[in-house]
């Protein structure tokens, strides 16, 4: 039959196993937020490149159309001028240069839009090029991190399961009753069911116990629980006594 020490010690192993398995799981727990926020940098890095993209269309767009027009009025004012040299009547070819003076002025201001708009182009098209580039990376280091994310998981998955294998031998060295108890703290108070006590003070609550308790623990010959936080408590040093020096 096992001691009670033995029994205890198999209840703190069976904790830093459990307790190991929870980090394990919150690494891969983390892993699809880790990916989340990889997978959005570059969704922003593509967004700034796109928007950038429909400023550069835009831009040629309207250049586009404003140069069409320009030509039209070009033309306009050119058969107009054709024209000054048939009319009869002082009054017509006053009217009539009038007209062509407001739509040179009209092409002039038009024109000046046009060589703005160009000079803008080449702006919108180094910002783009330095957008493409900065997409380039981001996607580049998000293949990289997506590869150090699976390894990661892969390597976490990997020693979840070694870990829950030593846990189902450790489990078999606890007492079925002991540990259905450790079971039902262990879901009371956020996994950690079994700690030690240092001096008077429970190191799961970090509230002392009376003397009397203290005193008890350091026979280690009864299974006791902390009377504030519940938890199954024991005196580290009666459960592991340190070695006898033989110098």
């Amino acid at each position: 039959m096992s001691s009670l020490r033995e029994k205890l010690k198999a209840l703190e192993e069976l904790q830093r196993i459990d307790l190991e398995s929870n980090e394990v799981k919150g690494e891969l727990d983390a892993i699809p937020a880790r990916r989340a926020e990889v997978d959005r940098g570059v969704l922003e890095a593509r967004r700034a490149y796109d928007d950038e993209k429909s400023r550069m269309e835009g831009n040629e767009r309207e250049r586009r159309q404003l140069e069409s027009l320009l030509g039209l009025e070009r033309d306009k004012v050119k058969k107009w001028e054709g024209r000054l040299g048939e009319i009869k009547t002082p009054r017509e070819y006053a009217a009539l240069s009038r007209e062509i003076d407001i739509a040179k002025k009209a092409n002039e201001s038009q024109a000046e839009h046009v060589k703005e708009l160009a000079e803008q182009a080449g702006e919108v098209q180094k910002a783009l090029a330095a957008k493409g580039e900065a997409l380039a990376e981001r996607e580049e280091g998000a293949q990289s991190d997506a590869k150090a994310l699976d390894t990661a998981r892969a390597d976490a998955e990997q020693r979840l399961q070694a870990l829950e294998s030593r846990r189902a031998e450790a489990a078999k060295s606890v007492d079925p009753a002991l540990l259905a108890k450790y079971e039902h703290i262990k879901k009371r108070r956020g996994g950690v069911a079994v700690t030690q006590v240092v001096g008077m003070t429970c190191h799961g609550c970090y509230r002392n116990i009376p003397p009397q308790l203290a005193i008890t623990l350091q026979r280690a010959n009864s299974i006791e629980t902390c009377p504030n936080c519940n938890r199954i408590i024991y005196a580290a040093e009666a459960v592991n006594p340190p070695a006898v020096s033989t110098a």
